[in-house]
């Protein structure tokens, strides 16, 4: 299969933005409950070796299409068409807004440690506050000669993460990059439509799945567009959009994210029903992924699509009724457009 082309958009590492996704979405995602105590003693736990202690927005800040989040942009970064950040030839932010989320539930799983099991190398690693929300930054490996500056920071009700991506020897724009991000303001009051900044058009009137939330810049649909903090084991369908990574195909970026799910608990036992087409120049590979999740029978239906801007990925996740929610959800993944 030949390699995704990347064309006016700069080269996200794939399999960097993959783990760190994997690892912030375990950390951010099931809401659980903590106690006021609890809060204040991990508020008091961590470290102010640095602080990024922009309280107010100015008219310098700009928004971030998709987030509550409003930065002071480096020098010469735009705001991309592919995804949800900026962008300046081969370096980027990216930003994932977890509306609804808790910092604290499993903040616990986002750490150095975890980062190095992931195999990813770690240069910086702190425990600080940013915009006044406690807060973990980190400078971590990319492939390609690119270093990562990420930074993951909320509260009880959300859970942001943050990833600048600039070449490894280019130190100038890797503290401009910090310094940008030293600038953010979080507005919990700012309204967003993140249908309106979604990079792509599914049509679920024809399927029982349809659109409950945006998480972290990832779209969710669920049987009659339910929204809840947490789904147990009902059916849902998660959509993200990544930026073109040349090194990666459609099926290797689909394999990525088998192998991170692997890391947490899934056993794959066989694989069917592998796919793949172009239509109006977006092309698609489609597998049915059979196997147990933390102990449970369970099917993942993953799709890859992308044009020459963006990827997107769809994972369905069916633990029950398999044969009907799988079709309900190929439903509505077969009315996929990108915009």
């Amino acid at each position: 299969m030949a390699h995704i082309k990347r064309i006016n958009t700069y080269t996200m590492n794939i399999r960097i933005l993959l783990v760190l996704l994997v690892v912030f979405v375990s950390a951010c995602t099931e809401k659980g409950k903590t106690t006021k105590n609890e809060n204040e003693a991990k508020e008091t736990s961590v470290a102010s070796e640095e602080e990024f202690t922009i309280n107010k927005k100015t008219s310098k800040h700009i928004n971030i299409p998709g987030t509550r989040l409003f930065i002071i942009p480096p020098k010469g970064f735009k705001v991309s068409k592919s995804m949800s950040g900026l962008e300046k030839d081969d370096m980027g932010i990216q930003v994932f807004d977890l509306i609804g989320g808790d910092f604290y539930s499993n903040g616990k799983t986002y750490s150095k440690e975890a980062l190095k099991n992931s195999g990813v190398k770690v240069y910086e690693y702190k425990e600080m506050k940013a915009n006044n929300y406690p807060a973990k930054y980190s400078i971590i490996e990319g492939d390609n000669n690119l270093k990562v500056i990420n930074l993951i920071f909320g509260d009880t009700t959300f859970c942001t993460m943050v990833m600048a991506v600039f070449p490894a020897s280019d130190k100038h724009t890797g503290a401009e990059l910090k310094k940008s991000l030293q600038t953010i303001y979080y507005d919990k009051d700012f309204t967003i439509n993140p249908l309106e900044t979604a990079q792509f058009t599914l049509d679920d009137s024809s399927s029982k799945f349809k659109f409950a939330k945006a998480a972290a810049s990832i779209m969710m649909y669920t049987i009659d567009g339910v929204d809840k903090e947490s789904y147990g084991n009902e059916p849902m369908v998660m959509v993200n959009t990544l930026p073109i990574d040349g090194s990666m195909t459609l099926r290797s970026t689909a394999e990525r994210i088998i192998s991170g799910l692997e890391k947490k608990s899934l056993v794959v036992s066989e694989i069917k029903n592998k796919s793949t087409k172009v239509v109006d120049d977006v092309r698609t590979y489609e597998i049915d992924v059979h196997g147990t999740f933390k102990g449970e029978k369970m099917i993942m239906y993953v799709m890859v699509a992308a044009d020459y801007e963006r990827i997107i990925t769809i994972q369905g996740i069916v633990k029950s009724d398999f044969e009907e929610n799988l079709k309900e959800i190929k439903k509505l993944t077969s009315t996929l457009k990108l915009k």
